[in-house]
């Protein structure tokens, strides 16, 4: 079963950025600095957002630990972007996509338990499974 809600949106942007990821790095082999900073832009914003995102009161240590690396990787493609870094790109790359594999995962996990919360009636402030 494929991811849905806040899921799906989730890996869609994990998607795109990993694109912009690819974009950027075409503009600095081709040393076109325009592709290269709109590209980076792009990723930076959606990093921006996922980061904007966190619930900061579930899990402190786990959201904290998200939020270091969504900077660590701004850090690298501010970096990339400065020093035409193609390394600082792949790394940025190869972090997006850990991200993704764990948090599709998580979905796929969570989706296998889905039919059951589905079937779940609320009946006078107290959960029934049925």
């Amino acid at each position: 079963m494929a991811p849905t809600g806040y899921a799906a949106i989730l890996l869609m942007l994990y998607d795109g950025a990993m694109k912009f990821v690819r974009f950027a790095r075409l503009g600095i082999k081709k040393k076109n600095a325009k592709i290269r900073g709109e590209n980076i832009s792009k990723v930076m914003a959606i990093l921006t957002e996922l980061d904007c995102a966190l619930d900061r009161e579930m899990g402190e240590e786990l959201v904290e630990n998200l939020s270091d690396l969504y900077h660590y990787m701004m850090d690298r493609l501010a970096i990339a972007n400065m020093k035409n870094d193609i390394g600082a790109l792949d790394e940025v790359e190869k972090l997006l996509r850990e991200l993704k594999e764990g948090f599709d995962e998580a979905a796929k996990k969570e989706s296998a338990f889905q039919p059951a919360i589905e079937r779940t009636q609320m009946q006078g402030g107290v959960c029934i499974a049925v």
